[in-house]
């Protein structure tokens, strides 16, 4: 039996805010599978979003390291945020790389992702290159991040494939952009 999966032939029933906050929402959201069986989602909604890898002059990654409620644990981060209302994304990274840790480089486009593939977020992933340090971070109230720096090698290493960061999509595509993998 061949059935057709592709997305004109799921059928929204119903769809319920279960959870909205902090510019995040959860919705209960029902669905008519391409079977004729109906089946309930829960699918998360954000702002758009971008993180970048940054480098310094002499070639160290810029991490934010940072206590995070959902693993419960301290990760390191790229650099980045939510986009404001009618910002682009590139300024958005350019301002989230000098509020979390104080940097400023060259920033270049690497392109956008899924955050995942039960919400509607998008995330944009950026480049920064020449970095150097012109103020203190100056985080919002809610952040209370340890700026660090690593090499290239431990970067891939340590932090990529032993699971202590987020963002690791934009971190490969970024990589991969830089020809670093």
């Amino acid at each position: 039996m061949t059935t057709d999966t592709t997305a004109a032939s799921w059928r929204e029933i119903e769809r319920t805010t279960v959870f909205s906050k902090f510019g995040r929402s959860v919705d209960r959201v029902v669905f008519e599978l391409p079977d004729g069986r109906t089946e309930e989602f829960y699918l998360k909604s954000e702002r758009p979003a971008g993180a970048v890898l940054a480098l310094t002059t002499d070639q160290r990654v810029i991490l934010a390291r940072q206590y995070r409620p959902g693993p419960s644990r301290v990760l390191s981060e790229l650099p980045g945020g939510f986009l404001e209302p009618g910002e682009q994304a590139a300024d958005a990274v350019a301002r989230e790389l000098l509020e979390e840790t104080g940097y400023q480089g060259e920033i270049q486009v690497v392109g956008p992702y899924w955050h995942d593939a039960y919400s509607d977020t998008r995330r944009f992933a950026f480049v920064a290159i020449g970095c150097t340090k012109v103020a203190e971070p100056t985080p919002e109230r809610t952040e209370f991040i340890d700026v660090v720096t690593v090499g290239l090698q431990e970067f891939r290493t340590r932090v990529l494939r032993m699971g202590e960061m987020t963002d690791t999509a934009a971190a490969y595509l970024a990589l991969d952009h830089l020809r670093l993998l």
